[in-house]
């Protein structure tokens, strides 16, 4: 289907999440590990020429990562339930 300047696309894949200056908040420590997980994707570039175009697109991350918490010297061990949704958008160029 030629949808002209307009390009979408669908995609599914693998990735992997890095966890980093995790806040503990109330708790003593908190480590979660980082984690592979899969993705589902959504978006479309916008041609505004034969090379530049306008690119948006959202994903939805499915993670399980493992978790250590120690709350008042008690160590809690477990896996987190964690799904966030990215939204981007830029600028592509293709060759």
């Amino acid at each position: 289907t030629d949808l002209g300047a307009f390009k979408p696309y669908v995609g599914a894949g693998v990735n992997y999440t890095i966890f980093y200056n995790q806040d503990t908040g109330s708790a003593d420590a908190l480590k979660v590990k980082n984690t592979f997980g899969t993705a589902l994707q959504v978006g479309f570039d916008y041609m505004v020429d034969q090379h530049w175009g306008l690119n948006f697109d959202v994903k939805k991350l499915f993670l399980r990562p493992d978790f250590d918490v120690t709350v008042a010297g008690a160590k809690l061990t477990g896996k987190a339930e964690l799904d966030p949704w990215l939204i981007g958008a830029g600028v592509t160029y293709r060759f």
